[in-house]
C-alpha cells in the first residue's frame, strides 16, 4: 500500500514538474525575445553576396511549395511562406541563363500526394516563362542531407563553387550539409524572419510561436546532423570567396 502511495506521489511530482517546464517554456516564447534572438543568430551567420560571384551554377533547396494535391487538382503552383527561395532562383537564373540551375527536393511530407516539389516548381517556372534548358530537377531527396548528397551527384566534378539558395534560418544546416557532401557553395540566404540588429519585440503570439518552432527545429537539426555524422561542423562559419 505504501509503495502504491509512493508511486502516485512520484507521478504527481513529475506531472507538476512537467507543467512547470511547459509554463516556463511558454513564458520564454511569449514574454521574452529569445525565439527572435535564436533565429537571428542563424540568419546573421551568412551574408547575402553584394556582387555576383563567379559560380558554376545555382542550387535552390525545396521547401517553398505547399499542397501537391491542391496543385494537381487546381493546375496552379502552390507556394508557402518560403516562396522567396524560388522567386530569387528565377531572378538569378535570368541574370545568368547560361549557368545550370539545380532544383533539389521531392517532398517533406510524411505521406506525399499529388504533385511533388519538382513538378510544382516546373509548373511555376513554365508559367513565369523561364527556359528549362539549363534547369536540372533532383526529385528524390526528402531532407537537407539528401539535398546536398544528390545535388553533388548532379553537379559533377565542377571545381567552381555553386550559389546556394535557401531560407536564411536554414542556411547554416544547408551549408554544413553541402560541405560534408564535398560541394563548395556560396550562400545566398533569403526568406528572412528577423532584422539584422534590431529586435522586433514584442511580437504577436503567432509570430513568436512561429519563430520558436524555427529556432527549435534548426538548432536541434544542427546538433542532430553533427552528432550523427551527417555534417562535420556544428555551426559552419563563412569562408572567403
Amino acid at each position: 500500500m505504501a509503495w502504491i502511495f509512493f508511486r502516485a506521489l512520484q507521478w504527481r511530482v513529475l506531472g507538476r514538474l512537467c507543467g512547470l517546464l511547459l509554463l516556463l517554456y511558454g513564458g520564454a516564447i511569449m514574454l521574452t525575445p529569445l525565439p527572435e534572438l535564436a533565429v537571428r543568430a542563424l540568419e546573421n551567420r551568412f551574408a547575402t553576396p553584394v556582387e555576383g560571384p563567379q559560380v558554376a551554377g545555382i542550387i535552390v533547396l525545396g521547401g517553398a511549395t505547399d499542397s501537391g494535391q491542391v496543385a494537381a487538382a487546381r493546375g496552379q503552383p502552390m507556394l508557402n511562406g518560403a516562396a522567396e527561395r524560388l522567386t530569387t532562383a528565377i531572378a538569378l537564373h535570368r541574370a545568368m541563363p547560361e549557368r545550370p540551375l539545380i532544383v533539389t527536393g521531392y517532398s517533406g511530407r510524411l505521406i506525399p500526394s499529388g504533385l511533388n516539389e519538382a513538378e510544382i516548381t516546373r509548373l511555376l517556372f513554365q508559367q513565369q516563362g523561364l527556359s528549362l534548358s539549363q534547369v536540372r530537377f533532383e526529385a528524390r531527396s526528402r531532407n537537407t542531407a539528401e539535398n546536398a548528397r544528390l545535388s553533388a551527384e548532379l553537379a559533377g566534378d565542377e571545381e567552381r563553387p555553386w550559389l546556394l539558395i535557401t531560407s536564411a534560418w536554414h542556411m547554416p544546416r544547408a551549408v554544413a550539409s553541402f560541405r560534408a557532401a564535398g560541394l563548395s557553395v556560396v550562400p545566398h540566404p533569403v526568406d528572412f524572419r528577423t532584422e539584422p540588429d534590431t529586435l522586433m519585440w514584442p511580437r504577436e503570439p503567432d509570430s513568436s510561436l512561429g519563430l520558436a518552432y524555427i529556432a527549435l527545429h534548426e538548432w536541434l537539426g544542427l546538433l542532430a546532423y553533427y552528432v550523427t555524422g551527417r555534417t562535420t561542423e556544428f555551426l559552419p562559419a563563412p569562408q572567403p570567396l
